[in-house]
Parts: C-alpha cells; sequence; structure tokens
C-alpha cells in the first residue's frame, strides 16, 4: 500500500438546520455507504461509532492508491483503516463512542481536520458501550457528557453535536437538552425511543413534540429527530408532527438509500452504485457483504441475489450477483487509475456532486493539495 503524509482539506462549517441526514450506524457507515447516501441527496452523513480509546492511537496517512485518508494503527504490519474518508465524504460527522473528556480530546484531534464535525454518542444501549461508561450511560451522567462536549467544543474548530436518546419524563429529557446545549453543541439529534426500546417498538414522535414545545423556549440549536422514517415522506411529516428542525434516517436508508430524494431508485441500482464505491474505495468483503446483507434482509418476496448474497466469499462474486463483473475489473486491473467519481458516472445528474475527477480537478485548482512524503512508508 502506497502512502504518504499529507493531504490537505479544510472543514466546512455545518449548518444543522432544515437537513435530512444519514445516521450513525455500526458497521453499515463506512465510506461507501455514507458516498451513497449524499449521491441521494443526504445533506449531511455520520460515521459509525467509533471508539475514541483506539481510534486516538490511529495514524493519519495519505493513501495515494485509493486516494483515501486512512486512520489506521501505525503498530500492525498490514494496517487496516479503523476509519477512511475522502474528498466525496463531505459533509461529514464522525461520531466518536467514549466515557471521558481526554480520551474524546484525543481521539477527535487525531480525525479533526478531515471530517465536518465531531459527534458523542450518548443513545448506544448496547452491553459493550454502556458498561464502559459510554452511549446511553452517558445519559444518566450528564455532567461527564457535558464536560466531555465542553472540552471538545474549547479545543476543536469543528462544530461538535451530540445524539441522545429520550429520558423516562417529558422534564427529564428537556433538562438534558438545556444542559447539553449550554456546552456550545451546534445541534442534538434524538432518538425517540428509551433506551430499553428496540427498532420492533415504535418511536414517541407524540413525545418528540411534547419536548419540543416543552423545550422551545429555551432550546435555540437544531433539533434532529430519529426514529421511524421509511419512507421519503415520512420526513416531512415526522417534522410537520414534532415540530424537529431536521431529520436524521437509519434503517430507511440501508433500505433503500435513495429515500433522501422525492422519487426512489429501483433497489438494484442503488445496490450497483453502493458496490462501484466499495471497488473504487477499497472496501473490503466482509464489510460490503455485511451491509448487502441489512439492505436485503426481511424482504418478502426474498430478492433473486439474497442466497448468491449470503454465499459470496469475494467482492468479485458480489459483483458478479449484481453485473458489474466488468467494472470490478477494470477498477482492479494492475495500474488502474481510480478517481472518486467513477462510483457514480451519473451523480451530477442526481445529487449535485459533480461527475469529473473531483480530486484531480481541486489540486489544478488549487482547493485542495496533495503533497508527497518521500520518507511515508
Amino acid at each position: 500500500m502506497s502512502y504518504s503524509m499529507e493531504y490537505n482539506y479544510e472543514p466546512q462549517q455545518l449548518d444543522y438546520a432544515n437537513k435530512v441526514v444519514l445516521a450513525p450506524m455500526v458497521r453499515v457507515g463506512t465510506l461507501p455507504m455514507r458516498l451513497t447516501a449524499l449521491k441521494y441527496g443526504a445533506d449531511i452523513v455520520y460515521s459509525e461509532e467509533l471508539i475514541a480509546l483506539k481510534l486516538r492511537k490511529m495514524k493519519r496517512v495519505y493513501n495515494k492508491q485509493l486516494k483515501t485518508v486512512d486512520f489506521v494503527d501505525p503498530s500492525e504490519k498490514d494496517p487496516k483503516p479503523m476509519f477512511r474518508t475522502c474528498v466525496l465524504d463531505h459533509p461529514n460527522v464522525l461520531q466518536l463512542g467514549v466515557a471521558e473528556a481526554v480520551t474524546a480530546l484525543e481521539a477527535a484531534t487525531v480525525v479533526s481536520r478531515d471530517v465536518d464535525g465531531i459527534d458523542l454518542n450518548m443513545g448506544c444501549p448496547k452491553h459493550f458501550s454502556v458498561h464502559a461508561g459510554m452511549g446511553s450511560a452517558l445519559l444518566c451522567k450528564p455532567e461527564v457528557a457535558t464536560d466531555i462536549l465542553s472540552t471538545l467544543k474549547r479545543n476543536l474548530p469543528n462544530p461538535i453535536t451530540a445524539k441522545i436518546r429520550l429520558r423516562d419524563t417529558v422534564a427529564e429529557t428537556v433538562d438534558l437538552l438545556r444542559r447539553i446545549e449550554q456546552t456550545g453543541v451546534s445541534a442534538i439529534a434524538v432518538h425517540a425511543r428509551f433506551v430499553p426500546e428496540r427498532p420492533r417498538d415504535p418511536a414517541h414522535w407524540d413525545l418528540m413534540r411534547e419536548i419540543i414545545e416543552v423545550g422551545q423556549s429555551a432550546i435555540n440549536v437544531p433539533l434532529i429527530v430519529n426514529g421511524d422514517v421509511f419512507k421519503h415522506e415520512d420526513i416531512a411529516k415526522v417534522k410537520q408532527l414534532t415540530g424537529a428542525s431536521s431529520v436524521m434516517i437509519a434503517r430507511g436508508a440501508i433500505s433503500n438509500t435513495s429515500i433522501f430524494r422525492p422519487e426512489a431508485a429501483p433497489l438494484d441500482d442503488v445496490i450497483r452504485d453502493y458496490l462501484r464505491a466499495c471497488v473504487t474505495h477499497g472496501t473490503g468483503h466482509g464489510n460490503a457483504k455485511y451491509t448487502l446483507q441489512q439492505i436485503l434482509r426481511d424482504r418478502k418476496p426474498k430478492h433473486r441475489n439474497d442466497q448468491v448474497t449470503h454465499h459470496a466469499k469475494s467482492l468479485e462474486t458480489l459483483c458478479e450477483a449484481w453485473d458489474l463483473q466488468d467494472f470490478f475489473r477494470d477498477a482492479t486491473r494492475p495500474n488502474a487509475k481510480r478517481d472518486h467519481a467513477a462510483a457514480f458516472d451519473d451523480a451530477g445528474a442526481n445529487s449535485g456532486h459533480s461527475g469529473a475527477p473531483i480530486l484531480d480537478r481541486l489540486e489544478a485548482t488549487g482547493e485542495v493539495s496533495v503533497k508527497t512524503d518521500a520518507h511515508a512508508s
């Protein structure tokens, strides 16, 4: 793998009002999914949760072959990136899983020049997060959460946000939102479920409306509602019913990532876009296969490619199942030119992202500079 140290990106100052956002999703929210969501109209995309204790040890390197910025463990002989981004992966927000402020700042500092925002996960109810004092454990430790957020805000140029779940009462939730806002965050996302609840339990849009009505005089940052948005029409519906400024989509975006635009694209076309992004940006077979399985699960009748996807042993096999064998062969041949737009040959028509070789164009105009470090491994 060919690495150099320098690739300069100027993070954006994000406006979270009136936006439709790709939610952070474990294992799914990697670079190809974020790029696919942006192509189909997402305003902002969140990464999967990254554990700060590990992220703070990562080394930032520019992958000249893939034209990506990778964050890798320098102690590994053949490092695989914990986080990968590229010039098209914006506006993006990296979500941190962390239990205290010092580690949060150390980890966020590693990635701050390559992401537009940093988000604190205060909602994950899974045991691995809660037992370590992360995720929804922070809902019961507002002093710790606010210390983390204040520390990030005080030391980083990036906008800082938090994603929470509902507290036991409307009053408790409003109080938590107020305390979080006082740290200087730019927005707060609220998953409209209680901690014990799972996706099978309906999201509480009614409680979100009450929370927003009660807190409207004291909460001035955009509130982003998350939960049970499965069709494009649900975006306007949840905003009307809750009064939320913005909407965050998780499972609806997995089911069909074109949910961000008014007219849904055929699922097969969306999956091919996703796979092109996987090939172009060096995504491993395991992550691609897992995401496709999440896309295809619970479909009735089952998709014709359900079984071949399940049994696929390589990214090449996945591409063959979705009629992308020629694309895979051309993109992976020795010395094949990599450009970010290759995965999205009609992107300009759908989302406003240019179909030109973006990085080359930005280098030519001086908007982005790529420097080579001859001493890099």
